[in-house]
């Protein structure tokens, strides 16, 4: 009898693991949950004339690539045409931001910085525009200054603020000629400042960067003089694109 229930007993467990190979037991997938760093959108804030502005990244249009002479030189002035020369071994590399809100008022943030053209590499499809190889270089975590004679020598790295709407024609460069006009003075700029206080890679292989910063606006011959103050900006920097 004894025998008989072991015999049943050895049955049942056969039976059993053959039932578990037949209906092995699938595990749920496991799901990455997205990392929130991810979904947070491009914007800046900043106060001009007591008033908080708030603008988020154009939809409608793509980041601005620039290219420049660097160090441009005024060798001759005939009549009234400037002539010029710069660095041919050099490069200004120049990528903007804008950014708009409801009422069309914007605001368009330029990272500017020379390249020796060893440390640039030309765009594939046009041989003549060159990208740095290295592009977040660009974006290092520092103090930037503001290049006030980009578009006239363009000798200084560091940011430019071109804004439009209601504050059009406000700047933190000059004019472009180097004969009819006076560069700007340093002092527009002394209590200025912009800072990357943050470039944090994401699980996308983009970056977080994140910066703060206060600055002084006016027309590009330095008059009409208004301040930025309490500014904040957040931008998603996708290195593996042209546009960033």
């Amino acid at each position: 009898m004894k025998t008989k229930k072991l015999i049943g007993l050895a049955i049942a467990l056969l039976c059993l693991a053959a039932c578990k190979k037949e209906n092995p037991i699938i595990e749920p997938p496991v799901i990455e949950k997205t990392d929130p760093l991810e979904l947070l959108k491009d914007s800046v804030s900043y106060i001009i004339d007591g008033k908080q502005m708030v603008q988020k990244k154009s939809q409608t249009r793509s980041n601005s690539l620039r290219n420049a002479v660097a160090n441009v030189n005024l060798d001759s002035l005939v009549k009234q045409k400037e002539y010029t020369s710069g660095d041919k071994d050099s490069v200004m590399f120049g990528v903007g931001f804008l950014f708009e809100d409801g009422n069309r008022n914007g605001i368009e943030i330029s990272f500017l910085k020379k390249y020796n053209k060893n440390q640039a590499q030309p765009e594939t499809n046009q041989t003549n525009f060159f990208v740095p190889k290295n592009k977040l270089d660009l974006f290092s975590v520092g103090e930037r200054k503001f290049a006030m004679d980009f578009s006239r020598n363009n000798s200084q790295n560091g940011v430019l603020f071109e804004l439009s709407g209601d504050n059009y024609g406000l700047q933190t460069n000059g004019y472009s000629s180097l004969a009819y006009h006076a560069p700007l003075k340093p002092e527009l700029q002394s209590q200025s400042k912009f800072e990357i206080t943050n470039l944090q890679k994401l699980k996308s292989g983009k970056y977080l960067l994140e910066a703060k910063f206060n600055a002084s606006v006016y027309r590009a011959d330095g008059t009409n003089i208004k301040k930025i103050e309490n500014g904040y900006l957040r931008l998603i920097i996708n290195p593996e694109n042209l546009y960033f």
